[in-house]
């Protein structure tokens, strides 16, 4: 019964490896926009697409490389469906290494040493249904001089930074989870790009947005980031007529913060349990309103801005009248620079946050109006917003190619002792 046992594990739980040699030389001799379907195995070589065609797995099919990328697309047109790729501990490279333009990457499971998906002056590329687990040495998907891409509904967890892209306009980054990694989101100089309905969470940042103009984020879930002292739920520096809208910003150590950003619309957003709702720094020019501040221990601080427009936000802090019965107060909220302006000169004076001889400090030594962001009217109520954003993918399909990763990595160590 023991041998039995055995044998059932390797036949069910090991596939057998193919030689890819004879996969890629199907490959080279299908006409261009032709279909290549794998069989169900483990595949130990790289492959290469070069020209338009469709590579698609038929039931659980692994490729696997240690030095190479497991994967090259070049050209234009490709198609690949429904296949796993393992890296060992000791690779050099990408998983999956894209170039070219409109190809399709759709339902591949990686799990990476290093990078995940690279795409390479890419263009018009579609990443969707994807599960990428790395190792927190490298990014999940990494962009780079590549526009007009769109990345949704995948789940990236476990990696350097989950979404990656430098010097790439004109980007879609749609309803994606990433989570247990640095920053789940990261933007380095790159302009119109469309971030909306994602959820990034448990990462050291939920987004940080670097160098960019007239992006949009909107409809995201950026929560429980706050695992470090410098964490945030979204970064904003050196942004410029970016709008920043209906997103749930929730139990993070820093809601929202922005500096040198100018022209910047922070709309309708929700500040839920955050220790700070959002910071402001050298920004001007920006339209801050309709947000809600809700359980934040503190809503608002902001240093050296100016001529910025705040109105008709919810401050839980604030003081409330409404004499006119518009839903609206008299008496504006004042988000005080005291704090901010103390511990940007001397950074250990953090370790008093909400000390009592601080509040009293920050009422007798009142900063001048034109140091302050105010809002004039705020509101009497919060607003509620629309839960538009959503997993990448149901909980059940995230759980079943979970365990398939986990069970091709415990094949993978199989191997490789066996080899040594």
């Amino acid at each position: 019964m023991r041998t039995l046992g055995w044998i059932c594990f390797f036949v069910f739980v090991l596939p057998l490896s193919v030689h890819a040699k004879e996969i890629q030389t199907i490959i080279d001799q299908t006409p261009d926009y032709g279909i290549v379907k794998m069989a169900s195995g483990v595949y130990d070589e790289s492959l290469i697409l070069s020209k338009p065609l469709t590579l698609e797995g038929v039931g659980r099919v692994t490729i696997r490389s240690c030095r190479l990328p497991a994967v090259v697309i070049t050209g234009h047109h490709v198609v690949l469906r429904n296949i796993m790729i393992q890296q060992c501990r000791r690779a050099e490279s990408a998983a999956l290494v894209v170039t070219g333009h409109d190809h399709i990457i759709e339902y591949v499971q990686i799990v990476a040493a290093k990078r995940g998906i690279q795409l390479n002056q890419a263009s018009r590329t579609s990443i969707a249904h994807c599960l990428i687990r790395g190792t927190r040495q490298d990014n999940g998907i990494d962009l780079w001089d590549s526009s007009q891409n769109i990345i949704k509904y995948n789940t990236i967890k476990q990696v350097k930074d989950g979404i990656y892209i430098e010097n790439s306009n004109k980007n879609e980054v749609k309803a994606n989870f990433i989570h247990n990694s640095r920053y789940g989101i990261h933007v380095m100089f790159s302009d119109d790009l469309m971030i909306k309905r994602n959820l990034s969470e448990h990462n050291l940042a939920g987004a940080m947005i670097m160098g960019t103009k007239r992006t949009v984020i909107e409809h995201n879930s950026f929560r429980q980031n706050n695992r470090h002292v410098h964490s945030q739920g979204l970064l904003l520096y050196n942004a410029m007529k970016t709008s920043v809208k209906k997103n749930v910003i929730a139990a993070n150590r820093v809601g929202v913060y922005a500096e040198n950003a100018y022209n910047v619309q922070l709309i309708g957003n929700y500040f839920l349990r955050n220790a700070i709702g959002m910071q402001w720094n050298i920004s001007k020019k920006n339209y801050i309103a309709d947000n809600s501040f809700v359980g934040n221990v503190y809503d608002a601080q902001a240093i050296r801005c100016f001529n910025n427009t705040i109105i008709h936000n919810y401050w839980d802090t604030s003081l409330k009248l409404d004499q006119t019965g518009r839903g609206f107060s008299a008496i504006p909220y004042r988000a005080d620079p005291f704090f901010l302006a103390l511990t940007t000169n001397v950074p250990e004076y953090q370790l008093f946050f909400q000390a009592p001889g601080m509040l009293v400090l920050q009422k007798l030594l009142r900063s001048p109006d034109d140091e302050v962001m105010i809002d004039h009217a705020p509101r009497m109520n919060a607003l509620k917003i629309e839960q538009t954003h959503r997993l990448s993918t149901d909980p059940l399909n995230v759980n079943r190619m979970s365990l398939v990763m986990i069970v091709g990595s415990i094949s993978l160590l199989i191997m490789g002792r066996k080899r040594g």
